[in-house]
């Protein structure tokens, strides 16, 4: 049986999902503000970091899939 949450992936998942939530809190918060250069800089680093850990998720899924290869297995043998 396998335990979803010794796969990688699932916390690139939940990581990733963090990251947006963040994005849009920090998007509504500034919304009278979205004008400026700056709060949009940040909303776009914030989202390119979470589309960065998905894509990893995604590579991590891709291993875990085709090789059997879960790192997390190797710290916590259970």
């Amino acid at each position: 049986m396998n335990n979803i949450y010794q796969n990688p992936s699932f916390y690139a998942h939940i990581i990733n999902g963090l990251l947006l939530l963040f994005a849009i809190i920090i998007l509504c918060t500034n919304y009278s503000k979205i004008s400026k250069v700056e709060p949009y800089k940040i909303i776009i680093l914030i989202l390119l970091f979470s589309i960065s850990i998905g894509i990893h998720g995604l590579s991590h899924l891709g291993l875990e899939k085709e090789y059997n290869y879960n790192p997390l297995k190797k710290i916590n043998p259970f």
